[in-house]
């Protein structure tokens, strides 16, 4: 019996679009193997089926052209004529989203409660990996090597902007970097060399997001990222990439426009950082095991190569083209790295099926006189 399979992009996103190329992508894939692949788009909160496939019907995107659907109880359903009509019941789900709720953990959660599996991390994990401000703290528990920082809100920056950047001048140094918190592919990042420069910062990432993460820039270093998933018991890290840019902070335009990782160029691989390759590729299967992560994570460092240091930078539960390119070094092609996201993903939803329910006689006994306070 074939594995039905809902691979779920879009999604309320300022990478949206990039959602849509990483879910073509796949599907591209997945319609060489034996599964049964169903697209779906989550479009302002709801889910669209048929002809959803291809790239053209996202420019633009017309709902009225496609099916709406609800998920119920981990089936798919449209509704017509005021009936629910059954569209398909998938074994699992395939998440390509990028930011927003379908990375933050809100679609965890409602495949969750639908008790539909799927090939991501959880809730908790999916979370974690979309707060910077979060995930920094997560990493200074588990004494990794953190660049100074803080944060910030965009109603103290409206309040009172001026005392602000004291406040900020007085726990960091410039150059500063300043991003939206909760925003991921570089969307509203800038460099601040000063006080007018990092007014201007903030002005901009604060209208991507409430809560603002300011960080001291390193000087001169190296980015650099590498991927991991589960496969079994095992975790396979995949080979490092230092990606290139016109600057050395990345844009959006230097990651997906014309050499970005969109279009296969633009990186180097492995990177040219020596021995401190192993030191990202350990620290790699440290966090993804450690933060019991699942489906394919890409995690992201800076390299201080003149003092021998590798910060940890921000964690990507789901990456951009799910980071297939990373794995091909190490011997594992696209198809391969799909399969085993659908293998483990099976697992996990075979163990979970296992779990004892604790059954309780409480209610039993207040229904028979027991007395609740008031």
């Amino acid at each position: 019996m074939s594995v039905k399979i809902a691979l779920i992009f879009g999604g309320r996103s300022l990478e949206s679009d990039i959602s849509v190329i990483t879910a073509m992508q796949t599907l591209a894939q997945f319609s060489e193997s034996e599964y049964d692949v169903e697209p779906v788009y989550l479009y302002e909160g709801d889910f669209y089926i048929d002809g959803v496939g291809e790239l053209d019907a996202f420019t633009p995107f017309c709902p009225e052209k496609h099916t709406r659907t609800v998920l119920i109880n981990g089936t798919f359903c449209s509704v017509k004529k005021n009936k629910l009509k059954r569209e398909f019941k998938p074994d699992l789900a395939f998440l390509c989203c990028h930011g927003g709720e379908g990375e933050n953990g809100v679609l965890q959660g409602v495949l969750d409660f639908n008790n539909l599996t799927y090939c991501s991390s959880g809730v908790t994990g999916s979370a974690v990996g979309m707060d910077k401000v979060v995930s920094k703290c997560i990493f200074e528990n588990m004494l990794m090597n953190v660049i100074s920082h803080t944060v910030v809100f965009r109603r103290e920056f409206e309040e009172d902007r001026e005392k602000l950047l004291l406040h900020l001048e007085s726990y960091l140094d410039y150059p500063l970097i300043v991003k939206p918190a909760c925003q991921g592919s570089s969307i509203g990042i800038r460099v601040a060399e000063d006080r007018e420069g990092l007014a201007d910062a903030l002005e901009t990432a604060c209208h991507f997001d409430d809560k603002i993460l300011v960080e001291e820039k390193l000087v001169e270093f190296t980015e650099v990222n590498c991927a991991a998933f589960r496969r079994g018991n095992e975790i396979v890290v995949s080979e490092t990439e230092q990606p290139l840019g016109a600057g050395d902070v990345l844009t959006f335009e230097d990651k997906y426009m014309d050499n970005g990782k969109m279009s296969g160029g633009g990186h180097v691989v492995p990177a040219d950082i020596g021995y401190l390759n192993a030191v990202v590729r350990t620290n790699t299967e440290r966090v993804y095991r450690e933060l019991e992560l699942n489906g394919i994570v890409r995690v992201d460092f800076l390299v201080d190569k003149n003092r021998n240091k590798v910060y940890i930078n921000e964690i990507n539960t789901i990456p951009g083209s799910l980071a297939f390119y990373l794995f091909r070094p190490v011997g594992i092609e696209f198809g391969e790295l799909l399969e085993a996201q659908v293998k483990d993903a099976l697992r996990r939803k075979a163990e979970k099926s296992s779990v004892t329910v604790f059954k309780s006689a409480v209610l039993s006994r207040y229904k028979h006189g027991g007395k609740i306070r008031k």
